[in-house]
């Protein structure tokens, strides 16, 4: 007996026999679908012609249960028979049931309203008819006369509103016959389409199939025969499939000694290349690894001794006055100081910056009172572009310290943060001493030196300042000053746009 693991293995094995059958499959399955698929559409749109005519056959029926009910309740009327009686109970139940049973049909108002008059009457005049069979068994002539009379009336407009519905329902229920009409007439020409379309499409597929089939067949055919007249280098037999004709091919291929020498000296240059490139891929993780320590190296030397002396003046004024001015600084002390410990290897924005700018002049307008002016002027637009943090206020306190820390005149920095073509340029001005071009050569080269003076570290800030922006954007011309001796400083930082702007640490 054949057991499901020897099928399984006779169907992997034999690959070629998998695509005939595969093949096959598809066929039968879309011949299939093209016979199911338009008896099972024929079948819907004639239910919907079934059903088209059904809302007449219940007003007709409705129709004559009226009819046959106002004779009986007439005859009960006339001859008081409990025979008549008795239909006349029968036919009003069966009235308001198929009364009930009509369901309105929301999407044409006119023929809803209609409907809905009909049911509002048939309910008034079985409410009449009650009442005249109560008088007539109470012997009340007079009474069940007139209600005899009123219902007769509604009897009478309730046959003139069915027959006018139904005659509304017909015309409109032949124009919805007339469209499923033309409609299954449309399925048929579609789908005598589609089985020419599905013909065409097997016979190309067969085609296909059997050049599949054939052309690896007669490549092996024309190799072999140049092999026999002495000519090893013939072509490679190239076959798509993975089947029978493929591992013939393949055999083929690899007798050839030509071919073997052409495929290794190919694995070889692949191998040569892919290590090439790894050892590209080592050198370039080397040097992101090199410049990310060189980044965060720099940044550490920032040196928070202007916080110290910030709080240290806090607290001098808490004690002097105990009121709001002191309250004020230590509130703009605590922002500063909470900025210059954040972490340095995330980019911060424009807006960020400026922001721990106005505080550090809060606290120096109360260190030296109005002796520093601080005029600030940005543009609202730049200040989301993304800029290593603790870049601008270095550099406003180097301008306060080296630029205005001996002046006698009153201090003033001008800071202007504006848009140029595809960068953001912010100068950092002021007033002070000013510095000579050697200086300025010694700045941009980094080569200034550590201040011995231990209150200040300025000089090492505006260092790592340089070498952070050169890291962080990869260019040279990211800074650029201006100074004479006696003119005051003018620090210009040309920050791009798209670069820093899309960085995100």
């Amino acid at each position: 007996m054949i057991s499901l693991k020897d099928l399984k293995n006779f169907w992997n094995k034999n690959k070629f026999k998998k695509r005939l059958s595969i093949y096959f499959l598809a066929v039968i399955l879309t011949m299939s679908i093209t016979s199911i698929f338009p008896l099972y559409t024929i079948g819907k749109l004639m239910e919907q012609m079934s059903t088209t005519f059904e809302i007449n056959v219940k007003l007709n029926s409705l129709y004559d249960t009226l009819e046959t009910l106002h004779e009986v309740y007439k005859d009960y009327l006339t001859l008081k028979h409990s025979r008549s009686l008795d239909g006349y109970y029968k036919y009003y139940s069966e009235l308001k049931k198929e009364a009930d049973s009509i369901k309105m049909d929301y999407t044409n108002i006119k023929n809803m309203l209609m409907m809905k008059d009909i049911k509002n009457m048939i309910s008034t005049y079985l409410e009449y008819t009650d009442r005249a069979v109560m008088a007539r068994r109470g012997r009340n002539v007079e009474e069940y006369h007139l209600y005899y009379e009123e219902s007769s009336k509604v009897f009478e407009y309730i046959n003139e509103y069915i027959t006018k519905l139904n005659n509304i329902l017909f015309l409109q229920n032949t124009d919805r016959y007339l469209s499923v009409r033309d409609r299954v007439y449309l399925l048929e020409t579609l789908n005598i389409g589609m089985i020419i379309a599905i013909a065409l499409l097997n016979i190309t597929l067969i085609l296909w199939f059997i050049y599949n089939i054939t052309k690896p067949i007669s490549d092996l055919s024309n190799a072999a025969d140049e092999i026999t007249r002495g000519n090893y280098y013939v072509s490679p037999i190239k076959v798509d499939y993975d089947d029978e004709l493929g591992i013939m091919a393949k055999a083929f291929n690899r007798m050839t000694k030509s071919i073997r020498e052409y495929i290794n000296e190919i694995k070889e240059k692949a191998k040569l290349e892919s290590k090439l490139k790894e050892k590209e891929m080592e050198n370039l993780k080397i040097k992101s690894d090199l410049r990310e320590a060189e980044l965060h190296a720099l940044q550490a030397q920032i040196n928070p001794h202007f916080l110290f002396n910030t709080l240290n003046t806090g607290a001098q004024l808490a004690m002097l006055e105990g009121a709001d001015r002191a309250c004020s600084f230590i509130e703009h002390a605590a922002e500063l100081f909470r900025y210059n410990i954040r972490s340095l290897d995330t980019p911060v924005t424009i807006g960020d910056e400026i922001k721990n700018i106005e505080n550090y002049m809060h606290l120096l307008k109360e260190r030296f009172a109005d002796k520093i002016e601080f005029v600030l002027e940005k543009e609202d637009n730049i200040l989301d572009v993304k800029i290593p943090s603790m870049i601008l206020q270095p550099i406003v306190e180097n301008a306060v310290v080296h630029g205005l820390g001996d002046v006698e005149y009153t201090g003033v920095i001008w800071i202007k943060a504006y848009k140029v073509d595809s960068f953001v340029e912010i100068s950092i001005k002021d007033n002070g001493k000013g510095m000579t071009q050697e200086k300025i050569k010694e700045i941009l080269n980094e080569k200034i030196k550590k201040n011995k003076d231990k209150r200040f570290s300025n000089g090492i800030a505006i260092n790592n300042i340089l070498s952070r922006l050169k890291i962080f954007y990869s260019r040279e011309d990211i800074i650029s000053i201006k100074s004479e001796l006696g003119e005051g400083t003018e620090v210009l930082l040309r920050i791009p746009i798209n670069i820093g702007g899309n960085i995100d640490d």
